[in-house]
């Protein structure tokens, strides 16, 4: 993971999600705890029931966002750090999960991360995921012998325990991100049959791997067209 800059709110002419998403979604919210709607809206009204994530997902406005959300982050998973191709699954991920007290932040811009639907099935509504809004560089470090994603080893406690969580949670070792990287990686240095991939377009594509490459002093000076990354954090 690297640390992902939290892009504002879309608004017109590009994407409306005030009134795209948020004014109907709380809408919903209200007919859901038996109150009067507060936008007009064809159909039914909805039928006074506890707003469960299960219920919410009847009313799912946040799927409206979702080539927002993907523009605005230029693809790339919150989490794997892979860009999501439109055919590949990517996701509106609720940080704050569609439980109690999350329900408030369903329909919110700021709750939203843009995940490939892996990641976004490994989080679920568990609570234990670093934010990678809130996250600093360096604190996920890449083995380029395993490929595996491990946490820096200058990390103090609580932090580290923090990071390992992340990983072990997302899966972020596991045998379907480590080829993925090991494959960005081999495109680069190692294409087979073909030319390597220039180290931008590895960085709109894959950048955590790209950061670590940086890092690592593995990038050749010719392609070297960024700082070199900050040292790890040992403080959240």
């Amino acid at each position: 993971m690297i640390p992902v800059k939290k892009e504002p709110e879309p608004r017109p002419p590009d994407f409306d999600f005030d009134q795209r998403v948020r004014q109907p979604g709380l809408s919903a919210l209200a007919e859901l705890a038996g109150k009067s709607p507060t936008v007009t809206r064809r159909g039914r009204r909805i039928r006074k029931r506890a707003a469960s994530p299960a219920v919410l997902r009847d009313y799912a406005y946040w799927t409206r966002a979702l080539d927002a959300l993907h523009e605005a982050y230029g693809g790339i998973c919150a989490y794997s750090c892979f860009y999501i191709e439109p055919v590949g699954g990517p996701t509106v991920d609720h940080f704050v999960a569609l439980a109690a007290p999350g329900l408030a932040q369903a329909y919110e811009w700021d709750n939203y991360r843009l995940a490939c639907s892996l990641m976004n099935t490994h989080k679920n509504k568990f609570s234990d995921v670093l934010d990678p809004f809130h996250i600093q560089d360096g604190w996920f470090t890449l083995n380029l012998a395993t490929f595996k994603v491990e946490p820096a080893p200058e990390l103090d406690e609580p932090l580290l325990s923090q990071v390992k969580a992340t990983i072990s949670r997302l899966q972020l070792d596991s045998r379907e991100v480590s080829k993925t990287h090991e494959g960005w990686f081999n495109a680069y240095f190692l294409p087979k049959g073909g030319q390597r991939v220039p180290f931008s377009f590895l960085e709109r594509r894959a950048p955590f791997l790209a950061r670590e490459l940086r890092r690592q002093g593995r990038v050749p000076p010719g392609d070297e067209d960024a700082p070199t990354a900050a040292p790890p954090s040992t403080s959240p």
